[in-house]
């Protein structure tokens, strides 16, 4: 499994390898970066940060990587699984996640609730064979429904496979 290193959160935004950029529904100092590296992408965020106590700043960051592949995974399980009952084809009720395989790496898609924190709906999204640095959890993001479906990042991943399908990225 191919490794990465950290994104540089000062740089990402100017990275030749970036394809899509998204900002964040809920902070305005937060962005979502789409990274092509090779035949995998790597999902980043990027967020400069004032603690109030102490009135220190920095940047805090953090990324998921995935075979490219991975993103119509994504979009296909959260389509014909999570949007279709269970008559249609869609998750056995009670049901609240997927996993599969694409190209060696284990990924899973669940229904997250309280997503947003005050009891709002999402969808977590895990790359299972990649942890945490020195941790047993598994790399994911978390992306509230506010976020996929009102405010971008579903049409930006969309597009993003669409080129992937169509040999362009």
């Amino acid at each position: 499994m191919k490794q990465f290193k950290e994104i540089n959160p000062l740089t990402v935004a100017q990275d030749p390898n970036l394809i899509a950029t998204v900002p964040d529904d809920e902070e305005t100092t937060k962005n979502f970066y789409f990274l092509l590296v090779d035949d995998y992408i790597i999902l980043a965020t990027a967020k400069y940060f004032t603690d109030k106590l102490d009135g220190e700043s920095e940047w805090l960051h953090y990324q998921i990587e995935f075979p490219k592949y991975g993103l119509r995974w994504f979009l296909d399980t959260l389509e014909g699984k999570f949007f279709k009952t269970e008559a249609e084809g869609g998750l056995p009720k009670g049901t609240f996640n997927d996993e599969g395989l694409v190209d060696g790496e284990r990924l899973k898609l669940r229904r997250a609730f309280n997503a947003d924190g005050n009891d709002g709906g999402g969808y977590a999204f895990i790359t299972l064979d990649r942890k945490e640095p020195e941790s047993v959890w598994s790399k994911s993001y978390t992306f509230t429904d506010s976020l996929l479906f009102e405010h971008g990042m579903i049409d930006t991943m969309k597009l993003i496979a669409k080129k992937i399908d169509l040999g362009q990225l």
